[in-house]
């Protein structure tokens, strides 16, 4: 019967688990965030809308994404929209 290997020479030298505590998202999750405001509770709600309304929605959304650096999505213009509307 052989002897088990020696595996002295295989054991690393930092620790495996060091990659966790020095990752980008783990960076990113210890600092610290803003607490968002209370959430709003949203429903789904679906239209049909004629094509040049949503060919519209699509460009202020492309438009307003590049000319402010973030996303801006079409249920937010929707929204703004119904809200400017309804006067809420």
């Amino acid at each position: 019967m052989k002897a088990k290997p020696n595996i002295d020479q295989f054991n690393p030298v930092k620790n495996p688990d060091a990659f966790l505590e020095g990752g980008a998202a783990d960076l990113a999750s210890k600092t610290e965030q803003p607490q968002p405001t209370a959430k709003v509770r949203r429903e789904q709600k679906i239209f049909r809308l004629p094509i040049d309304l949503i060919n519209e929605l699509k460009r202020q959304s492309y438009e307003q994404s590049m000319k402010t650096g973030t996303r801006v999505t079409e249920t937010e213009l929707v929204e703004q929209a119904l809200k400017a509307f309804f006067k809420i």
